[in-house]
């Protein structure tokens, strides 16, 4: 019963705002925000997921990535990354045509990805290596 209050109110903001990818997700938090002041120096690192993902962000927007999602075999990619974090909606870092999300604070940010429909908040997480 307590579903459908949450879907009417998510179905009448999407008919008012529209929202591109993760924007529900954010509007219902589920999505965590990305530190409002973290820069390129702050991400670079080697961050991994549980499922064995691995990325590799260096500072000079030069990135490696494997496994980037749970259910690839062989998913191997290198190339280059930006940093947008003024976008409400959309992605806040992309590696090529990968979208990621970026959460944490600047000592220790993690990296993000939506399993799926960004709607059900399932995120595959991606941890800086220490």
């Amino acid at each position: 019963m307590r579903r459908a209050p949450r879907l009417a109110a998510a179905l009448a903001i999407g008919l008012l705002v529209p929202t591109p990818v993760a924007g529900c997700s954010r509007i219902f938090g589920c999505a965590p925000r990305p530190p409002d002041d973290i820069t390129v120096s702050d991400l670079a690192g080697v961050y991994t997921s549980a499922a064995g993902g691995r990325i590799e962000l260096s500072e000079d927007g030069h990135y490696r990535a494997s496994k980037l999602s749970p259910t690839a075999t062989d998913q191997s990619a290198e190339g280059s990354w930006t940093l947008d974090l003024a976008s409400e909606s959309t992605e806040d870092l992309r590696l090529d045509d990968v979208q990621l999300w970026i959460s944490g604070d600047r000592e220790e940010p993690w990296l993000y990805r939506f399993d799926g429909d960004p709607d059900r908040c399932d995120l595959i997480e991606f941890h800086r290596k220490t």
